[in-house]
């Protein structure tokens, strides 16, 4: 096809005037949001800092509370364990007998369970995400991934969805 015969094929869509410019201006316009959509499970789904939670109603002294969760060595920076804590009825009961956490009792030798009432989660950088409202973290952490997954499966079926009822309520023939 020669340039000529484009020219000659697109004659009737006009010059690339003011009209052409506004309609292309709104197209555009009109695609920002899908941006937002796309890109907000970036901010949504991210995991903030947490550690196992630890009720208020444990009935342990300050000291063995603060020593309640093991330490983990992740990447220079020593940090609270994530997913474990040490045994809430053993802590319990040396904290009533009076032992002093690091001086009466070594509290790497306590056996540690997984999280069982939860987790606490850093609140600096976020208020909620999904992670910290549906707890995605350690043993469920492969649903945050599969989060994303599903928006974008409604997102394609919304789409194909949306073309046909468009059609069929709002007149297109």
């Amino acid at each position: 096809m020669t340039e000529t015969d484009y020219e000659a094929n697109t004659a009737f869509l006009g010059e690339w005037g003011p009209f052409q410019k506004m309609v292309f201006f709104f197209l555009c316009l009109s695609i920002i949001p899908n941006g937002f959509t796309g890109l907000s499970i970036v901010f949504i789904g991210d995991t903030p800092a947490h550690h196992c939670f630890i009720p208020a109603n444990a009935n342990i002294s300050d000291e063995w509370r603060n020593q309640s969760i093991p330490l983990m060595k992740e990447s220079e920076t020593v940090t609270l364990s994530k997913c474990t804590r040490y045994k809430l009825d053993v802590i319990k009961s040396l904290s009533e007998k009076g032992y002093v956490p690091g001086v009466d009792v070594n509290v790497s030798e306590i056996q540690q369970e997984s999280c069982l009432d939860g987790w606490e989660y850093e609140r600096g950088t976020y208020i909620s995400t999904i992670v910290s409202e549906w707890d995605l973290v350690c043993a469920d952490k492969w649903k945050n991934p599969l989060t994303s997954s599903v928006f974008f499966c409604g997102v394609l079926t919304g789409s194909f969805l949306s073309g046909q009822l468009s059609d069929r309520c709002l007149g297109g023939k």
